[in-house]
Parts: structure tokens; C-alpha cells; sequence
């Protein structure tokens, strides 16, 4: 998705580590993971909605 690669990573790893420290890691990855769900369940909601919109558009077609 990123195309990140194996060096980039451990920069990246590295990077947080010297800015947050070791003792915020967890607390930001459980952040991110919450964050990462309700964006899912977002993406979900709003492709139900669009479904729902073109399937009524669809009907009020064929009447």
C-alpha cells in the first residue's frame, strides 16, 4: 500500500522511539489500532450507504 521498505521501517521505528521513548510505544499503538478500526467501520458505513442509494435509484428506474 505505502511501499515501504525494509530500511525505511527501521528508520521510521527508530524515529518513534527517540521521539515518544520506549514507555509510550503501547499507548500509541493501541491509538493507532482504535483509530485504524473506527476508520474501517467508517469506510464500511459509508460504502452500505452509497449501496443502499443506488439500489433505491435502480428501483425508482424501473418503475
Amino acid at each position: 500500500m505505502f511501499d515501504i521498505g525494509g530500511g525505511e521501517l527501521i528508520v521510521i521505528v527508530l524515529g518513534v522511539l527517540l521521539l515518544f521513548g520506549p514507555d509510550k510505544i503501547p499507548e500509541i499503538m493501541k491509538t493507532v489500532r482504535s483509530q485504524t478500526s473506527r476508520f474501517e467501520q467508517a469506510k464500511k458505513d459509508i460504502a452500505k450507504e452509497i449501496t443502499s442509494i443506488t439500489d433505491s435509484v435502480k428501483k425508482d428506474l424501473k418503475l
